[in-house]
């Protein structure tokens, strides 16, 4: 019973994560949109000056913005309900089954957040990395989904049965 509740504890801790960051991006609106011009403007990028990726109209930068706190709220959302229906399964195997079905959905929208768009996009196409107000979120953001990633890891392991 023990692993049960722990699963759903580290869910919930995940999942609130995810929406804490999500109200911050949103109440911090005008910062995080010029952060996301900046990070896609090729300004400041010394070490390997030559992006492949074109600087984004203001309109494309919105939706990878949108996106972003689609993803966050959806991660968060998905996790939270996820770990509600964990306690709540008990001792019943299948209900414990669907619950984790549902945090996986989750996990997917972090990872696609965290190290699709940030690691991949932003990082390795637009190389955040490179600048000084990119480092922090491009190397937090492989951390967060190292995170949710072994999450993943360990829903996926067998839960001994209960004792009857």
């Amino acid at each position: 019973m023990i692993d049960r509740h722990l699963k759903a504890l580290v869910a919930l801790i995940l999942g609130a994560m995810a929406i804490l960051y999500v109200i911050h991006n949103i109440a911090n609106f005008e910062a995080a949109r010029t952060f996301f011009t900046y990070v896609t403007s090729h300004a400041d990028q010394e070490a390997y000056p030559l992006t492949l990726l074109p600087v984004p109209p203001p309109a494309l930068v919105l939706v990878a913005m949108m996106l972003v706190f689609a993803l966050e709220i959806a991660a968060g959302s998905l996790l939270i309900w996820a770990s509600f229906r964990m306690f709540a399964a008990g001792n019943d195997a299948l209900a414990l089954e669907r619950a984790i079905r549902i945090a996986k959905v989750g996990i997917g929208c972090a990872l696609a957040n965290w190290w699709g768009l940030f690691q991949a996009l932003a990082g390795a196409g637009y190389q955040m990395w490179q600048i000084q107000a990119g480092r922090d979120p491009f190397f937090s953001s492989l951390l967060f989904g190292a995170m949710y990633m072994l999450l993943l890891l360990y829903l996926n392991q067998k839960i001994e049965p209960a004792p009857a």
